[in-house]
Formats: structure tokens, sequence, C-alpha cells
């Protein structure tokens, strides 16, 4: 697995941690978990009218498989029945469509080596403290 550093909470980095490490998130992990929570997270982002991520993920996953559309399941149940139904396999093809997404036309969410924030970071040093007057050492 290649090392890609994404944005800070995006949905791609959460689905990375969940793939690598399921049974930290649940411990009797099924794809279903992934599911409600990639549905969560669009949600969440939808309710602070922001737009979701997964939409940009499933319609590169429906270009190269367009079987996968018209099918009543979820695509993540489509590559778990390619990897025979074996829960380890899928998440690790899982992670492995999430970088060639992400090398491709998911470059968007892939961030620079430098750690991106709302907020200013302030590099000045802080002001000397005034010297103490002799009497304030008693």
């Amino acid at each position: 697995m290649s090392p890609v550093q994404l944005h800070a909470g995006s949905l791609f980095e959460h689905m990375r941690h969940i793939c690598l490490r399921p049974r930290m998130f649940a411990p009797d992990f099924t794809l279903d978990h992934l599911s409600f929570y990639i549905m969560g997270y669009d949600d969440a982002l939808g309710d602070s009218g922001q737009k979701g991520q997964h939409e940009y993920f499933r319609e590169w996953i429906y270009k190269r498989h367009p079987k996968w559309r018209d099918r009543p399941t979820w695509w993540g149940q489509q590559v778990n029945e390619a990897n025979g139904g074996d829960l380890e396999r899928t998440l690790e093809a899982i992670i492995r469509l999430l970088d060639e997404f992400l090398a491709t036309e998911g470059a968007e969410f892939v961030r620079s080596p430098n750690r991106e924030t709302e907020y200013d970071i302030i590099t000045q040093k802080p002001k000397r403290r005034p010297k103490r007057s002799p009497r304030a050492k008693r």
C-alpha cells in the first residue's frame, strides 16, 4: 500500500483508516459499517452546506465497472463479491481502489507535505518579560 497523504478530515482519509484497522472501529466489522460511515459522513457535509466527497469516488468506480451501477447493491458489496466474500481481501482491494482514484481523478484530495489548517500559526517569539525590580525579590 502506498503512503498517500490526504487532506486531514477527508472522507478518503477516514476510509483508509477504517479499511486498515476495521476492528478498531467495530469488533464485528462488516462492509455495512463502512457503508453507514460513508453515508453519515456525506450527510454531515451536506448538513454543513458542503458538497459530499463520496460521489466523486463512486462515479470513478462506476466508470471502471459500468455493470455495477445497475446492480441493487452498493459498490463495496460488488468489490466483496469480486474477492470471493473474503473481507480482508475486500478491504485491501478498496484501499488499492482508493489509491488509484487519488492518483488520478481524486488528486484534489491529496494534500501537500505541509498540513493545512484554518488557523494562523504564529511563529514569532514571545516578548521578553520586563525585568523585576530589586524590591520584587523579597
